[in-house]
């Protein structure tokens, strides 16, 4: 076994083995990803090692003779005794390399969804603290990305030549995916292309699995479609370590990567623990999902409604009637789909609509104006709202863009 120790510095979750060997640690998870050059396989092997103890680096099976090409990943991750709660992000254990792109964004103005998965255009529900990020990693035919969300309305507009798979990556993640709440060990399977009105209350930390081909693999699913389903708990869990070990290893030790077939096989462990946890699913969420498609038919005309009317104080008796549904129908469209009424789904478009006017300078118009315009007309309730969704007032939105040099954003 070669000293780990030794090759990568004493920070953060790989600094942790030699500080739990000198008695600082309470508890370590080790696992061991090893990729062989004569069979296509992966194995991970796990110990947990706990106060006063050594981790049991000689019950590793390591024969050289047995494998011309072992290439070994350490990862540590801090598993509590419950005297400390606090653990280590993986995206931010990662690092830039020469397969892993890291993007980490400063404020909800500055922040770019991941490109290649299709277009997305989000309202934000709470800016405060904004801390999103991704990480992407792109093999021979698929690519795999990290990313922490933000709470938020999305509407995502997947396309592919193959399959994307959504899955969270820790059992706290929650979501709304076109009306249906989507929890571990729940799956999110596009194929081709599909939109797919998405809540989240939380910030969340999601993969994404982006496949160029799937022919012959048996997944569920019709084309240019998207579904829930629901595997089996040890199923997701074995393709988060999948992921997340693929990760690690491209960010930490691009040089692995770079070895013949390396790239291959690790591509080849992200599809098979896919295809097992395929296998697993269960359609149970497809009766759900088709009592809300008229919901979700009639919330995308209103939104098609609003944008085609913006500027325009809308009232929602004269928005229900040009939808040709009543107002009860709609707000519950509303609750179903987006999860919160429809009077606060309204202010918040509103209130996004006047921060990108103010971020682009509104160098016409006052703030006033840009707030009578998406009909705030009590100053100060709106700018309590704009305060409570962005951390800020809107003069210091604009001042900020004013300051901006031309050509930034």
């Amino acid at each position: 076994m070669p000293n780990v120790a030794k090759e990568f510095p004493k920070s953060g979750k790989i600094g942790n083995i030699q500080r739990h060997r000198e008695g600082l640690m309470p508890e370590i998870r080790c696992h061991v990803f090893c990729v062989n050059e004569d069979q296509d396989s992966r194995r991970i092997i796990r110990w947990r090692a706990h106060r006063g103890t050594r981790l049991p680096w000689s019950s590793c099976a390591y024969d050289p003779f047995q494998f011309r090409l072992a290439l070994f990943f350490v990862i540590a991750t801090i598993a509590t005794d419950g005297s400390d709660d606090r653990r280590v992000s993986l995206l931010d254990e990662l690092l830039e390399s020469e397969f892993v792109r890291v993007s980490r964004f400063l404020d909800v103005d500055r922040f770019r969804s991941i490109e290649g998965l299709g277009e997305a255009e989000s309202i934000p529900i709470d800016a405060k603290a904004f801390d999103a990020a991704f990480a992407s990693l792109k093999l021979k035919s698929c690519s795999v990305h990290l990313q922490r969300t933000f709470p938020r309305i999305l509407q995502m507009h997947y396309s592919t030549t193959g399959a994307i798979v959504g899955l969270a990556m820790d059992d706290a993640a929650s979501l709304i995916i076109d009306g249906v709440e989507a929890r571990a060990p729940a799956l999110l399977l596009v194929k081709g292309t599909a939109t797919c009105e998405i809540v989240e209350q939380q910030p969340n930390m999601l993969a994404l699995l982006n496949f160029a081909s799937i022919d012959d693999r048996g997944w569920p699913g019709d084309a240019d479609s998207a579904q829930l389903i629901v595997t089996l708990l040890d199923k997701c869990q074995a393709l988060r370590a999948t992921v997340g070990d693929a990760l690690m290893l491209a960010s930490h030790s691009p040089d692995t990567l770079a070895q013949p077939g390396v790239i291959e096989s690790i591509e080849e462990s992200i599809l098979q623990a896919a295809d097992l946890a395929m296998a697993a699913a269960s359609p149970a969420l497809e009766g759900k999902r088709l009592s809300l498609s008229h919901y979700l038919a009639l919330v995308r005309k209103l939104d098609e409604f609003v944008a085609a009317n913006a500027g325009k104080t809308l009232y929602s008796a004269d928005v229900a009637q040009q939808l040709g549904v009543s107002v009860r129908t709609l707000h519950n469209a509303v609750v179903a789909i987006r999860g919160m009424s429809m009077h606060r789904y309204m202010r918040l478009r509103r209130l996004w609509n006047v921060r990108q006017q103010l971020v682009r300078g509104a160098s016409l118009q006052s703030i006033k104006a840009v707030a009578l315009v998406n009909g705030f007309w009590h100053m100060g309730e709106f700018t309590s709202l704009y305060r409570e969704m962005f951390g800020e007032t809107p003069q210091q939105t604009l001042s900020a863009a004013r300051n901006t040099p031309s050509g930034q954003s």
